[in-house]
């Protein structure tokens, strides 16, 4: 009687062969997802066509989270999550630049991070999507004004140069766009100071259970934070205020923005409440989101 033994180089081949498998199932899964997204593709085409727009628009910044969360969900092993993330963002980004025309226009001006801004749209809407880098909010704000098939990437709101770009949707709700995500979106407790950008877009600012609305509020005069949250907690909405500007003279001399805690919509109630506690105009400006947030990535 004879004992068959299994040599270490044998061992290691049959590994590589099931390793080999599974980049082709893999491989093969993704043609597969490919020609159904052609398809919803076609469907939307015919919607739109139906609805007598020109066109749709491809991406959908809810959806997407809804994706990756589920994604997070299930997600097991030594593999981190943020890796897992940046292989789906390709496939996304991919897949939405099949349905339609697709490009990301970058903030990198005076007091915002051109190449920080830059990788975090890389990141998160892949590495072959068209990017263009932007000297002022301003020029953003009108090249995605006039491109529904655009998103921008804006610094957080805050006291610095290029900081208060949100006050041109707060005062006119500019051409249509809205804050749709904010990136990036997984944060890992270790990198509280890594930065944080805004996404705007002709989009829709839509529910996905756990997010975070973005309210303006117009007055006449300057109003303490405190003031700020006390107006919007009487209207029924909690939140914190990131960013104060002044904008004009007048009834709508400073805006305020608040980010609320929850999913409030541009026709909710409560915005209407608000115009009796002494603001001139409460408006809905998006929101995003929340992102996931991780003590450690399996680093």
């Amino acid at each position: 009687m004879t004992t068959e033994t299994t040599s270490p180089e044998k061992a290691l081949a049959d590994v590589r062969k099931e390793i080999d498998a599974i980049d082709d199932a893999v491989h093969d899964l993704l043609m597969k997802r490919t020609e159904l997204v052609v398809e919803v593709a076609k469907a939307k085409a015919r919607e739109a066509s139906a609805a007598g727009a020109g066109s749709f628009i491809a991406f959908r910044p809810g959806r997407e989270a809804e994706v990756l969360r589920r994604l997070a969900a299930r997600h097991r092993g030594d593999l981190p999550l943020r890796v897992v993330f940046r292989l789906w963002r390709e496939i996304i980004a991919a897949m939405t630049r099949i349905q339609g025309p697709f490009r990301v226009e970058v903030f990198g001006g005076e007091g915002g991070d051109a190449l920080g801004n830059w990788d975090l749209a890389r990141s998160y809407y892949g590495s072959s999507t068209p990017m263009e880098l932007h000297e002022t909010a301003r020029d953003m704000l009108r090249r995605l004004g006039n491109d529904r098939s655009a998103v921008g990437i804006l610094p957080e709101p805050g006291g610095y140069p290029g900081g208060d770009w949100w006050t041109a949707l707060a005062v006119n709700g500019q051409l249509g766009l809205r804050v749709v995500a904010r990136l990036p979106f997984i944060e890992v407790v270790r990198d509280e100071d890594e930065l944080r950008a805004y996404v705007v877009a002709q989009a829709d600012f839509e529910a996905t259970g756990d997010d975070t609305s973005l309210l303006t509020l117009l007055t006449s005069e300057s109003v303490s934070e405190a003031r700020a949250v006390a107006l919007a907690k009487a209207a029924g909405l909690d939140g914190v205020r990131i960013g104060q500007a002044r904008v004009a003279d007048g009834a709508k001399a400073y805006a305020n923005l608040l980010a609320v805690s929850g999913f409030v919509g541009e026709d909710d109630p409560r915005l209407a409440a608000l115009s009796e506690g002494g603001v001139a105009e409460a408006r809905i400006i998006g929101g995003y989101a929340n992102p996931l947030r991780r003590e450690t990535d399996g680093e």
